[in-house]
């Protein structure tokens, strides 16, 4: 599937074989460099001052505001991820790939979804032939530019998409995703670390 996000599994095999260095660890003053061995390979680093945490790595670059340590806004015992929650949270985003882009995949959901909408059919319900074939430039569309052209250029006695200007067509980035897990695993890791200290 087009824009597919890593999986935990996916991400865990990544960091099979990282490991945690401390640079600084003074109370909120934090740098934490996270590498298999010193490899550029999936490496990233967590740096965090009052109020803030920066994830910088081979996966992008992500800066976070919420808590005055933001180490308590991540840790949820339960190793899960809130991408949505923690998208508003960020201040500063990863220049090529950030939190959310374009995906034709999504795009092609929401025409099907309108078209069901505007024949007032469920979800369950068969598009009729006739206008899946109406619609079938819109399906064909290979990415942003094919989608917006093939909308915008779209006629039909039987639906439109006048709103299409309203749908949401992006999904959270790979990079984003992986970011999220990445920060769950390290706090995680630094937590396990300070037990162990002890």
């Amino acid at each position: 599937m087009e824009n597919e996000q890593p999986k935990q599994d996916r991400f865990l095999n990544d960091i099979a074989n990282h490991s945690m260095s401390i640079v600084r660890d003074d109370g909120v003053y934090r740098h934490l460099v996270f590498s298999n061995n010193g490899s550029s390979v999936f490496r990233f680093e967590l740096i965090t001052w009052p109020g803030y945490l920066a994830y910088t790595g081979d996966m992008g670059a992500f800066v976070f505001s919420r808590l005055n340590d933001m180490f308590e806004f991540f840790r949820n015992g339960r190793g899960e991820i809130n991408p949505s929650y923690w998208a508003e949270k960020v201040v500063a985003e990863n220049r090529h790939d950030g939190i959310e882009k374009f995906s034709i995949d999504e795009f092609r959901e929401n025409v099907l979804g309108s078209t069901r909408s505007h024949l007032s059919l469920t979800d369950d319900e068969e598009i009729p032939e006739e206008i899946m074939e109406e619609i079938e430039p819109l399906l064909s569309a290979e990415d942003w530019i094919d989608a917006i052209c093939s909308i915008r250029d779209f006629r039909s006695d039987k639906i439109d998409f006048n709103d299409w200007w309203e749908f949401n067509n992006n999904r959270y980035s790979y990079s984003f995703i992986w970011c999220c897990r990445a920060l769950v695993w390290a706090i995680d890791t630094y937590d396990a670390f300070k037990k162990g200290q002890e």
